[in-house]
């Protein structure tokens, strides 16, 4: 018998089974030796902090902006939202709330680490995004969206995703050079 044939069932014995629902599969072997730098005020994506989503605006956490956390998520027949999801979620994804304050006015970029859909909401009504995008490759941030924001409390509104746990940032987005 060869040594090629004795190989084949260890490494059909060591590939991976089955991925987890919704992850994506890491076809760039760049990213399990080295990390992209993070945009520019995202430095505390890199140090999230476990945290309990909302299932109302009354039991929702406050996030700080610059800092990262991963919001444990509801299933949403349980979510009470602060207005009805631009899009309906379906049965057995889960959603959440939190809010979060803005000293200054500009934008403010909200980064997620998975799919799900994003409304930031202000004084009963979901406000429209400016910019929408994805995080650089091997970052962990599947997606960010700006939002033009004033001076006050916003809440932050999470739904359509099947996730249990989502990593979150809000961040003030830097201004880029004309």
């Amino acid at each position: 018998m060869s040594t090629v044939s004795l190989l084949i069932p260890l490494l059909v014995a060591a590939a991976p089974i089955a991925q987890a629902p919704g992850a994506e599969p890491n076809t760039d072997q760049r990213c399990t030796v080295t990390r992209p730098p993070l945009p520019a005020g995202m430095t505390g994506w890199a140090r999230r902090a476990p945290l309990a989503a909302g299932t109302s605006t009354r039991s929702a956490p406050v996030i700080v902006v610059g800092h990262g956390a991963d919001l444990r998520l509801a299933p949403v027949e349980q979510v009470t939202p602060a207005v009805a999801p631009q899009r309906e979620p379906d049965m057995g994804e889960t959603a959440g709330l939190a809010l979060f304050q803005v000293a200054r006015p500009g934008t403010y970029r909200v980064a997620l680490g998975d799919a799900a859909w994003i409304d930031v909401v202000r004084a009963g009504r979901a406000l429209a995004a400016s910019a929408h995008g994805h995080g650089p490759a091997c970052s962990g941030i599947r997606k960010m969206v700006d939002f033009q924001l004033e001076p006050g409390r916003y809440v932050l509104q999470l739904s359509g995703t099947k996730a249990s746990s989502l990593p979150v940032m809000i961040a003030r987005a830097r201004r880029v050079a004309a």
